[in-house]
């Protein structure tokens, strides 16, 4: 397993960061997700490899951005 930290902007709560983790959480290769609105960081422990790409567009269709 592999960990990955991002920065996310856009989580003004913690029904934002739920809803993040949540979407994460869906795709298949994610082992599971922490998001931390007021930190605006984002832990993930993936179950194999997922291009920096697909996260960002993940990210991006829940309404954040990632920085």
């Amino acid at each position: 397993m592999k960990e990955l930290n991002l920065k996310v902007d856009g989580m003004r709560c913690g029904g934002c960061s739920a809803r993040l983790q949540r979407v994460l959480e869906a795709l298949p290769q994610v082992e599971s997700c922490k998001a931390d609105h007021v930190t605006k960081e984002v832990a993930l422990v993936l179950k194999e490899d997922l291009p920096l790409e697909a996260i960002a567009k993940a990210v991006e269709g829940a309404g954040f951005k990632v920085i």
